[in-house]
């Protein structure tokens, strides 16, 4: 068994509704993210006692939470407000607001490599929830970026996807319709 290791991690945000295969290297996060979990999106059934048997109600699926701790560097400063909050052009300073929605998030994790095998996930339709920011004194300026998702669309597509190939070879989000 060969563990995953932080080098054979790969982390892209993009617009919703972004393909896997259109997913660019130069989408890919690079030395800024620290650590992400993903919670949610379990389904439940709840049984309801009845004379003669329980009847059991299937219940929807919860929303996906998928959270980042990042370490945001100086040559990019503004990458993860840009991700958070809508922008304002105020004269000639694009300024980072929250009086507006930002655009919905697709986000891709590919993890492994081509010796040992790969394992990828993507998250469509994400909604940024929170950016908090954190700078201590004795260490470096942390933020925590965390993104909501229903289970699926209105229309019945998966929000979230798994598979073990590169994130490019993951199917097209039109194609995982109920």
């Amino acid at each position: 068994m060969v563990a995953i290791s932080r080098k054979k991690v790969k982390i892209a945000i993009v617009s919703a509704g972004t393909n896997p295969s259109a997913v660019a290297e130069t989408d890919y996060i690079k030395g800024e993210i620290k650590s992400y979990s993903k919670s949610g999106g379990e389904s439940d059934m709840e049984s309801d006692p009845h004379f003669g048997g329980d009847v059991d109600k299937d219940k929807p699926r919860s929303q996906i939470e998928v959270n980042f701790e990042v370490t945001p560097s100086l040559e990019d400063a503004d990458r993860w407000e840009s991700m958070a909050y809508a922008t304002k052009t105020v004269g000639s300073t694009t300024v980072y607001v929250s009086n507006a929605l930002p655009s919905d998030k697709a986000v891709f994790i590919q993890t492994g490599d081509a010796t040992n095998g790969y394992m990828s996930y993507g998250f469509n339709n994400a909604k940024v929830t929170t950016l908090d920011m954190s700078h201590n004194a004795d260490d470096n300026l942390t933020k925590t970026l965390n993104l909501k998702l229903s289970a699926e669309t209105t229309a019945g597509v998966s929000n979230f996807m798994g598979a073990e190939v590169e994130v490019d070879s993951l199917p097209d989000w039109s194609s995982l319709t109920s």
